[in-house]
């Protein structure tokens, strides 16, 4: 897309945003009446930070996250998604129409970051959390690969194009690092370890930033004990429909058991790695417990709406603010609609 194009998008996309806002026909208690509004937030980094992460479109900063926050308790019922469910099935909610805050991953910027927007706000959300990564803190194969490859790109190294070219990559387009993250999805979890720790020997594993990781044992806890849910975001983050029987019991069922140890609390909802699933997948999800599972798949969700395979709507930086820069409302208001054209 031009940049003649893409300032043609913005323009409209501003003025009809705030159009509908002043107008009141983009508020949700038109649209959202009886209806669950979920969201979806990954990593939380100040700007400083933020400039340093190889994948910064699934990241907000902690002012925008207060922004976006602003916005749903202003015209939302807020709380974490278990909460919002149960008060949605029982059909005596009257007020504002319901919205659960979820965030991805279990990264330990959640802690640093998130968590202190959330307590100023009075706010409660849900957490979903790689269970292994709380033990071990290892990075989730998605932020390894990341690093690495954004290390290789900056030192040229040899090889490296033809690394790229296994996953389809054109070494001139943009975005190199996204691009090999998303083909690197639809490889089954041995090719994608493969993968990766071919590339580290060509550029070597970088360093880990002081302010990147996993939240710990104790971390989660206190999350919990801040009054968030904290649920499963499976044990090791692998593409679930790819895994094998056994494996996909263990990603399910053991990590639910892992997590209820560890918070010492029932875990009720689960959020399937990168949103894939099929019958399989969800299956092993009821059988191992959760009364609710959420997707990628971008929409709100209706009363009847199937519990494990809830749609959601996933939240960046650029949403919540328009071509000037500056925070606004209505693109936002847009955005959690669940009806953007092209949106997923």
């Amino acid at each position: 897309m031009n940049t003649a194009v893409r300032r043609i998008k913005s323009y409209v996309r501003d003025t009809v945003g705030e159009t509908l806002r002043i107008t009141g026909l983009s508020s949700p208690a038109l649209w959202a009446k009886d209806q669950l509004t979920i969201v979806t937030f990954h990593r939380v980094l100040p700007p400083a930070l933020l400039s340093g992460y190889p994948l910064p479109a699934i990241a907000v900063t902690p002012e925008e996250l207060d922004h976006f926050v602003g916005v749903f308790q202003k015209y939302y019922t807020v709380g974490s998604l278990h909460a919002m469910m149960q008060l949605q099935a029982s059909g005596s909610h009257a007020g504002k129409p319901l919205l659960a805050i979820t965030f991805d991953d279990g990264q330990l910027d959640n802690h640093l970051f998130a968590r202190p927007v959330l307590k100023a706000r009075g706010v409660r959300a849900s957490f979903f959390v790689v269970s292994a990564a709380a033990d071990d803190g290892e990075l989730l194969w998605h932020d390894r690969m990341a690093f690495a490859l954004h290390h290789a790109l900056a030192q040229r190294c040899p090889g490296l194009d033809h690394w790229l070219k296994e996953l389809d990559i054109n070494t001139t387009q943009p975005d190199q690092v996204s691009s090999a993250v998303t083909a690197a999805k639809q490889l089954t979890p041995n090719e994608r370890t493969s993968l990766i720790r071919r590339l580290e020997q060509l550029a070597g594993r970088p360093e880990r930033p002081e302010w990147d990781g996993m939240m710990n044992r104790d971390q989660i806890r206190q999350m919990r004990e801040d009054g968030h849910e904290i649920g499963s975001h499976s044990s090791t983050h692998p593409i679930l429909p790819l895994v094998g029987d056994d494996t996909l019991c263990d990603e399910v069922a053991g990590s639910r058991k892992h997590l209820e140890e560890l918070v010492q609390q029932p875990v009720m909802s689960f959020c399937y790695p990168n949103g894939d699933h099929d019958d399989r997948v969800v299956l092993a999800v009821k059988q191992a417990g959760y009364a609710q599972a959420v997707t990628t798949r971008y929409g709100i969700n209706r009363r009847d709406a199937a519990p494990w395979t809830m749609q959601r709507i996933d939240l960046q930086g650029r949403y919540g603010r328009d071509r000037r820069g500056r925070f606004v409302e209505g693109a936002l208001l847009m955005r959690l609609s669940g009806r953007m054209p092209g949106a997923r």
